[in-house]
């Protein structure tokens, strides 16, 4: 702090042009950039770094990751919504609160493009969404083309912010046509403190894109198809490098009802890697569903994670902690098998004592118990008949004790079996009174899609 507890803020705007697939600009490249100046401005002495009028989601992440990484400030974020409560490029507000408090931004908020009272109630849509201290810095009204001054007084403005007090408003100030008038004017109208107490918590499981929040609570299915496992359109698709292809199967997913995709690269003689941060931005390019990164590789969750723009969902397909670090790093939600090095439990029991051992993992690691799924996973009844029932005990119980969300590759139930659809449907409405959050399953087959949707109506 300096003389008089005045602090100064590194103000940096956005680049000036857009981040792919919106525009040309590689990502790594604008993460430079912000390094650059962040850097520059820790060294010259500022006491914090804002981001600020702000339209690219995934320039904002940019952004905070930047100054998260090479900086120890405290890093404020604001973008500049429109009338309909979206950005320039679309971005929601729900997506902002939960993107930029996953990558551990300090506070958030709107500034720019709006007057006050326009901007009271996309303050309050993001208030819901987000447990950390609001910024708000409005326009003083809409400017005269003719007088080229603005339609709101510096006393009326700051009674125009008096009803965010009821927020948890933290830093207030003025944007385009404001002077030190205005802020003068802030300082004798406003509460110079506002309780803490009355933030709103944020409950509930989410996964999203820039332009699509889903909010986990019902029952939301996730798409199986692209996985080269037991899929030979997907395997070509990988080997030939036919991007179309795998975009078509997207498409198909999402036509079909799909609600989230898996994403599974995995295959021998291609790089894992660098295949999976190819087709995520191409996926994220034509689609607005939350991706679940689906790999055996740690470092391959990491470069996913980093190239996902919105919050994803990570599929730990062996449980391994040392992802954990990755997933709290970049807001992501994380699925955890119910399983340890002697494999897939027999008893429900047992998956609900590993479950719980997961959970408490994560938490120790930052993840909240709402960013953490369970996957009681099942194997084929041709193999293990009493296993089903096992399952959906386990998923009840998961449900009930832990209060988690779960997850379920359903069609595992039937390999090997004649009439597989119908045991597969039977199974998955099953699992869905027993708990089942998430199935991953081929939204492309009619008779699994009605079985949801008929308990969607029902329950």
């Amino acid at each position: 702090k300096r003389r008089n507890g005045v602090q100064v803020a590194l103000d940096i705007g956005p680049i000036g042009e857009l981040l792919e697939p919106n525009g040309y600009l590689p990502f790594e490249e604008a993460y430079e950039l912000y390094r650059q100046q962040v850097v520059a401005g820790e060294q010259a002495g500022a006491d914090l770094v804002i981001f600020e009028t702000m339209s690219d989601l995934y320039e904002v992440k940019a952004a905070i990751l930047a100054a998260k990484e090479h900086t120890q400030l405290p890093v404020f974020v604001t973008m500049s919504f429109e009338a309909d409560h979206r950005t320039f490029t679309g971005c929601t507000t729900a997506s902002f609160a939960l993107c930029a408090e996953g990558l551990g931004a300090d506070a958030i908020g709107i500034n720019c493009s709006l007057g006050p009272d326009q901007i009271l109630p996309i303050a309050e849509e993001l208030a819901a969404m987000t447990n950390l201290p609001l910024i708000i810095k409005a326009n003083a009204g809409l400017p005269d083309p003719l007088t080229n001054t603005y339609s709101i007084d510096a006393a009326a403005y700051a009674r125009m912010l008096l009803p965010y007090t009821k927020l948890p408003l933290a830093y207030v100030g003025g944007c385009c046509g404001t002077t030190p008038q205005f802020i003068q004017e802030l300082k004798n109208t406003l509460p110079t403190t506002i309780a803490v107490e009355k933030r709103k918590r944020r409950i509930g499981s989410y996964a999203c894109t820039p332009t699509k929040c889903l909010h986990i609570q019902d029952v939301h299915v996730i798409g199986e198809r692209i996985n080269p496992t037991g899929n030979k359109r997907m395997k070509a698709a990988l080997q030939e490098h036919r991007m179309d292809e795998i975009l078509a199967i997207a498409m198909e997913e999402v036509e079909g009802g799909a609600d989230i995709l898996d994403v599974n690269v995995g295959l021998p003689g291609i790089d894992e890697k660098e295949m999976m941060v190819e087709v995520i931005k191409e996926l994220q390019s034509v689609i607005d569903l939350p991706l679940q990164i689906d790999s055996t590789d740690p470092a391959v969750i990491r470069a996913a994670l980093r190239a996902v723009n919105g919050v994803a969902i990570v599929n730990s397909v062996n449980g391994e902690e040392s992802i954990l670090p990755a997933v709290k790093k970049y807001g992501a939600n994380v699925v955890g098998l119910t399983m340890d090095e002697d494999g897939i439990p027999a008893c429900a029991q047992k998956r609900l004592e590993i479950g719980t051992r997961i959970v408490e993992t994560a938490q120790r690691y930052g993840i909240a118990k709402e960013r953490v799924f369970l996957d009681c996973l099942t194997l084929t009844v041709s193999a293990q008949q009493s296993g089903a029932k096992e399952t959906l005990q386990a998923l009840t119980a998961i449900r009930e004790q832990l209060g988690v969300h779960t997850v379920l590759g359903v069609s595992n139930i039937s390999f090997g079996l004649p009439s597989r659809i119908l045991l597969n449907q039977s199974f998955l409405t099953m699992a869905m009174q027993a708990g089942l959050s998430m199935p991953i399953m081929n939204p492309n087959q009619a008779a699994m899609m009605d079985a949801v949707r008929s308990y969607r109506v029902l329950q």
